[in-house]
């Protein structure tokens, strides 16, 4: 059964990257190559540089609004919240699912002892409030007279759902966790019996934790404040990614544009997110965000080399941060990838 399991994720990895490979095709059909490659010759080597530390800033910023959020439960140093921050957010670039988020309670239990059903609910507030900026791109949409397609408003809408969905369940949870729990429970009824009992057994700890997110209520001013720094951290960032190349877009389409793109992400990816950004910055941007006057090609030599050079530098950080952990990188894959038997077992450590 275990080897049919790993076939099938093995399958599931090849299609998704199939996927990513047919999403680039797509974000390139109709580009000129001379003329992209000409704008790819622009790129200004100082611009990169800043827009990559402010990159770097704005997920530092993040790791510090999950650890203000864990501290009732496990006060983290910075740079160990920093550490599995990035080591959760590597994982999720490389696995074709969200699985990085559930890395950062696997090495909460072994490195600080702390039980996964107990901090996976402040990953899960940490996620809430990395939705919020969906209502600011609902505000701006008047604002900036953005003449979406179809597929560009389709997006939007799906992330206001599932973040109007979490605050729901977030509120019924505080409000009646003994109902949020036979609610949850029954979504998953249908499974078989040693399945469900486990699964039953971690929501209902799981709706008992979200007591973490009542008693720091009173702090959410603070939690808002560091997710506007981040949001406004990234749009700097792509701003700058423009000037590389010397392609004038307005700051505040940028930070639309570029915001989108992140909250896109609840949605699954490829691995590595192949042709994903590409195809998805090129819908935003070409559904009325940027300036009339901005080429396709300008465009997709500014998100060609972003995506480049970020994911390198999540590749890196997150190595970095792997080894700062002395935690092994392929036992922390086969533990969030589901291939472990053992959900609760601990990652192993390295020597």
């Amino acid at each position: 059964m275990r080897g049919a399991g790993h076939t099938s994720r093995r399958l599931r990895t090849a299609v998704a990257f199939l996927v990513g490979v047919a999403l680039l095709a797509l974000a390139l059909w109709g580009v000129d190559g001379a003329e992209l490659k000409r704008s790819l010759a622009r790129a200004n080597v100082g611009w990169l540089a800043a827009a990559a530390a402010l990159y770097l800033l704005a997920y530092l910023v993040r790791s510090l609004r999950w650890r203000a959020i864990l501290h009732p439960i496990a006060p983290l140093r910075v740079a160990e919240g920093f550490q599995m921050f990035m080591a959760g957010l590597f994982l999720n670039y490389v696995i074709p699912i969200r699985a990085g988020e559930l890395a950062k309670s696997f090495f909460l239990k072994r490195l600080r002892g702390v039980p996964i059903s107990t901090s996976l609910p402040t990953v899960f507030v940490d996620k809430l409030f990395e939705l919020v900026p969906v209502l600011f791109i609902v505000a701006m949409v008047p604002i900036l007279s953005i003449d979406m397609s179809r597929t560009l408003a389709t997006l939007i809408y799906v992330v206001l759902g599932v973040f109007l969905l979490a605050i729901s369940l977030l509120i019924f949870a505080f409000r009646r966790p003994e109902g949020a729990s036979r609610l949850l429970c029954g979504l998953f009824s249908w499974l078989p019996d040693r399945i469900y009992g486990r699964l039953s057994k971690s929501i209902r700890l799981f709706v008992e934790g979200m007591g973490v997110a009542r008693r720091e209520a009173r702090t959410i001013w603070f939690f808002l404040a560091l997710t506007a720094a981040a949001v406004l951290m990234d749009g700097v960032y792509f701003f700058l990614m423009f000037k590389a190349f010397a392609v004038e877009v307005a700051f505040t389409r940028v930070l639309f544009g570029y915001t989108l793109l992140t909250l896109s992400y609840i949605l699954p990816t490829p691995p590595a997110q192949i042709g994903y950004n590409e195809f998805v910055i090129g819908l935003i941007f070409a559904g009325g965000v940027a300036v009339a006057g901005v080429a396709r090609h300008d465009v997709m030599a500014v998100v060609i080399v972003a995506h480049a050079m970020t994911g390198l530098l999540i590749t890196a950080v997150g190595l970095w941060s792997f080894g700062a952990m002395g935690i092994r990188v392929g036992e922390s894959f086969r533990r969030v990838s589901g291939e472990d038997a053992k959900p609760d077992a601990e990652p192993e450590v390295s020597a």
